[in-house]
């Protein structure tokens, strides 16, 4: 027995040894060539510059490449995941077909890169699929029905790409599907599609937002079958009516997450919900919610559920009274954004004790009662009320409210004082809001806040004139904006300690003076490349520090001295935004700048910078926005010819010479604004430029110019098509996540700026940039005619061609262009008449044509008899209103202009013709004749006309006898 045990002892270590010898094997060789080579030409479909998420794949191990996973035992690939956490390491380029050569994939993530074109038929052969999620990429075209063979898969996300399909009847072929996300595939040809999705019984979380949905058909609900594991139901976005209801409230008897926002339900739906007994999380914004709130709230009241969070904004609601929240007990969150609440605010608030997320921002709530009242939910975490019409003083009982974490206040009406009282209980506070109101901070010197503050917004609130002495004590500060504070004090050597851990810096205009540290010590925690830090508007002096990695940099309309010298050993050099403008530098620029390639905006003007602009400026291939105006730069512009993604360039107000650049026209085809007025240019204007086609601004006055105005200029497309779509000059140099409400905010938005000469001044124009439509080559050499094709710029609101040597006609067409409301043609030698067509002009409000060659009447219109004469001076054969000077049609021939009776007269003789005579005769024959024949021939008229005068006149004759007589008596009598 002994030796049989240990012959089986033997056998059962032979075996092990040689599973392990076998699975050593499998080790050594992991990677199956065939796999290996379809990874690689998986690879090679992806954009070469866009590779950096796979650089690792490289060798003979394809197993432990990035992102790949392998059966330890067969050496099969069973996992790609290249999902894109970071947006920069996307991969770019053709989802390939070669991916479906690997048949051993158990899951394929691509997640949030940029794969283009159509997805592969061929997928549908990886039957072994339990994952597929290609959400969130740039894919085109129908789905492959070939999908529905992927009887093993668990989850499916095709959303956020570009995808459509006309029937979804493949997808009931996914019998063990738990996870399906279609968000934004077109499913407008998909009529039938709540019949597909109902026979996928297991399905956990259902995602169609935005997809275009068809209105369903209320008799065939009762057919379909409902699930017993949804959980999460999003039909956000597409318009349905309240027919979809009926569905929803039996899909699931565990539905926990309902999301209908953004649809046309109707409130008399509401009750529907009242058995949905597991459902935590309801929300139905953006709807026709347009009944009372409080009968709509009510009906919410009687379902036997634990409500967590609702969502009822931006729906019509009649909104009086407020409704009555206290059948939440259990409510943890509400949301009642751009409801429009207003009116008293409800005392019953005080039995949400519970209430732990609250949000009633942007409404129109008023008064000081809501904030009163809201301090009593002494569970509060959260507290939305920004955007509304809250007045009066913050109340002291809002420090009862202590584990508040965020409190959120902002653009409101509130007054009065924040002080100790309203925050010292509040030691869970993280995020505080208050910014756009009228309040004051006043804190003791030596208050030492119980709060760790993460974001504080204070912006037009007064914190001054001291610099706040407490901000010494918030260590972890990442977001703070103090500007507009009114502030008068400089720095005090512990913020810039604090300043290390600040990602978003705003203390503009303020009046902080001073000079900044001479270098800022270099911080572990962050990523700096997109920070912010803005000082613009102070009185802040001195050289400029070494500033520390941030990715936008405002300095401007401070009082700067010295050079740029030292800007090239800045550690700055992933830079996107930088603002020097409105300072006193002085000196060359520095030639360093193809160190900072992730420029996008640079702004010197406004300096007393000289010499020449240095080459390396033509490096910045990122670069959108140029300025470089109002210094003393000389010499000619460097070539930027690799800076393709320019917009604007501004390098107006120098002593810059040479020709125009024609590789302008040649390259630079983003360019909207282009200003190079008041300096020395000379020769004419390439045509060149009228191939930018999104060129809305061409500023090329006061230089040296000659020639003619070019004759294409119609063939820029911005000037002549009146719905091209304008390009708004906004930067997001910095884009922060708002932890609370945990989604993506654009903190800093930059609008780009302008002085352009309007309507016969300088204006400045920043947010409405995009709007002005704008020619200006006044003060030149230009000769020959104004061309004929200028009329066809039905888009421009503004033509300065005054100051040149213009000849010949205005053009005809000229009233073609009904857009313009600024047109200066003085100062040239025109000549002829003014085109009829200028009383097509019904925009114009400024207009110039002085000091020309014009001659004969000004067109009558609404507009051009409202300018004053000065307008027309200068063109001495000019006539009609508003002149003085009338035309000769118009002069009356009489030489006494004032008599009327000569007029009169006048107008009579005229009259007085031969044939005027002959009538005369022929009317006084037969007048005679009429009467007098009659007479004659009849005896009796005869005798009757003769007893009638003889009547007639003894009548007369004693009538005056009469009155003869009672004369005279009158006459004795008084005497």
């Amino acid at each position: 027995m002994l030796y049989c045990g240990f012959k089986l002892l033997f056998c059962l270590v032979t075996i092990l040894c040689i599973n392990w010898s076998c699975a050593e094997d499998f080790h050594t060789n992991k990677c199956v060539e065939k796999e290996k080579r379809a990874l690689l030409k998986f690879r090679d479909a992806i954009n070469l510059k866009y590779r950096d998420g796979i650089s690792s794949w490289k060798g003979e191990e394809c197993c432990k490449w990035e992102g790949i996973s392998c059966d330890n035992l067969t050496g099969h690939v069973t996992s790609l995941d290249l999902e894109a956490f970071d947006y920069t390491k996307a991969l770019r380029g053709k989802l390939d077909s070669s991916i479906c050569e690997l048949q051993h994939l158990t899951s394929l993530n691509l997640h949030g890169n940029q794969f283009e074109g159509k997805i592969p038929k061929c997928i549908g052969s990886l039957d072994k699929l339990i994952e597929l999620n290609l959400h969130d990429n740039n894919l085109v075209s129908v789905i492959p029905p070939s999908l529905g063979n992927l009887s093993n898969l668990q989850t499916l996300d095709l959303g956020y790409n570009s995808l459509t399909t006309n029937d979804l009847e493949w997808l009931s072929h996914l019998s063990n599907l738990r996870y399906l996300d279609l968000s934004y595939v077109n499913l407008t040809q998909a009529v039938d599609w709540l019949s597909s999705i109902s026979k996928i019984r297991y399905l956990s979380q259902l995602n169609l937002y935005g997809c275009g949905l068809h209105q369903v058909n209320p008799k065939s609900i009762p057919l379909l079958n409902t699930s017993i594991f949804l959980k999460s139901l999003d039909l956000s976005d597409n318009g349905l009516n309240s027919s979809i209801v009926p569905w929803v409230i039996n899909v699931s008897k565990v539905l926990t997450h309902l999301d209908l926002s953004n649809n046309q339900i109707e409130s008399s739906v509401l009750k529907s919900f009242r058995n949905m007994s597991q459902l935590q999380e309801l929300l139905l914004n953006t709807n026709k919610l347009s009944e009372k709130l409080s009968d709509n709230i009510q009906q919410l009241c009687l379902a036997k559920n634990g409500l967590r969070k609702l969502d009822l904004s931006n729906n019509p609601f009649n909104v009086r009274p407020l409704p009555n929240f206290s059948c939440f007990p259990l409510l943890e969150t509400l949301s009642l954004q751009n409801t429009n609440v207003i009116g008293p605010f409800p005392k019953s608030f005080v039995h949400l004790r519970s209430l732990a997320y609250l949000d009633l921002s942007f409404n129109q709530l008023n008064g000081s009662q809501p904030l009163f009242e809201i301090t009593k939910l002494i569970s509060l975490d959260t507290l939305y009320l920004s955007h509304n019409h809250l007045s009066g003083p913050i109340p002291h009982t809002i420090g009862q409210l202590s584990g508040l974490r965020s409190l959120f206040l902002s653009s409101n009406k509130l007054i009065g004082v924040i002080n100790e009282t309203h925050l010292s209980n509040l030691s869970q506070l993280t995020f505080f809001d208050v910014s756009q109101n009228s309040l004051s901070f006043n804190f003791s010197l030596d208050w030492v806040p119980p709060f760790k503050l993460f974001d504080l917004y204070a912006s037009s609130c007064i914190l001054g004139p001291k610099f706040p002495v407490w901000l010494r004590h918030q260590g972890g500060l990442e977001y703070l904006d103090i500007s507009h504070s009114s502030i008068s004090d400089s720095f005090p050597k512990w913020f810039w300690k604090l300043s290390l851990s600040l990602r978003y810096l705003n203390v503009s205009h303020n009046i902080l003076k001073g000079m900044l540290p001479k270098s800022f010590t270099k911080t572990k925690v962050y990523d700096r490349k997109l920070y912010v830090w803005d000082f613009s508007f102070n009185n802040l002096n001195g050289s400029l520090p070494a500033f520390p990695e941030l990715g936008a940099l405002f300095l401007s309309n401070n009082m700067f001295t010295g050079s740029l010298s030292s800007f090239c050993t800045s550690s700055s050099q992933n830079l996107i935004h930088l603002d020097l403008s409105s300072n006193m530098l002085v000196g060359p620029l520095p030639d360093c700048w193809e160190k900072f390639q992730s420029l996008r905006v640079l702004n010197l003007a406004q300096n007393y910078l000289s010499g020449k602009v240095p080459n390396s400026l033509g490096a910045l291939e990122k670069i959108e926005s140029l300025h470089l105006n109002n210094n003393n730069f000389s010499g000619e512009i460097p070539s930027l010819i690799l800076c393709q993604n320019l917009k604007l360039i501004d390098v107006g107000d120098n002593n810059l010479q040479g020709a125009l650049p024609m590789w302008i026209g040649h390259h630079l085809h983003q360019l909207i604004v282009l200003r190079m007025r008041g300096n020395k240019f000379q020769g004419n204007i390439p045509t060149s430029l009228c191939n930018l086609s999104f060129l809305q601004v061409l500023d090329l006055s006061e230089n040296n110019i000659t020639g003619e105005i070019p004759q294409c200029f119609d063939q820029i497309v911005a000037l002549t098509n009146l719905k091209f779509p304008r390009k708004i000059f906004q930067h997001f140099p910095f884009i922060a996540i708002n932890i609370v409400q945990n989604e993506w905010n654009e903190i800093g938005i930059f609008n780009d700026k302008e002085i352009l000469a309007w309507k016969g001044s300088n204006r400045e124009y920043g947010k409405i940039l995009e709007l002005a439509i704008f020619i200006d080559l006044s003060c030149n050499q230009l000769t020959g005619e104004i061309p004929q094709s200028i009329t066809k710029l039905a888009a421009l609101a503004s033509l300065n061609l005054s100051r040149n040597n213009l000849t010949g006609l205005i053009p005809n067409n000229i009233g073609h262009m009904k857009m313009l409301e600024s047109l200066d043609l003085s100062r040239n030698h025109l000549s002829g008449r003014m085109p009829t067509s200028f009383s097509n002009l019904t925009s114009l409000s400024y207009m110039n044509l002085s000091f020309n060659n014009l001659e004969g009447k000004i067109p009558i219109s609404t507009q051009l008899q409202t300018f004053d004469s000065y307008s027309y001076v200068g063109n001495n054969r000019l006539c009609g209103p508003p002149l003085i000077n009338l035309c000769p049609a118009d002069v009356i021939s009489s030489t006494r202009i004032n008599d009327k009776h000569v007029t009169i007269e006048e107008d009579e003789d005229k009259l007085i013709t031969f044939g005027f005579y002959v009538s005369l005769v022929l009317g006084f024959i037969i007048g005679f004749w009429g009467v007098c024949g009659s007479l004659v021939i009849k005896t009796s008229w005869r005798h009757a006309y003769f007893k009638f005068f003889n009547n007639m006149n003894d009548w007369i004759h004693i009538t005056l006898a009469v009155f003869v007589n009672r004369l005279k008596k009158r006459f004795q009598v008084e005497d």
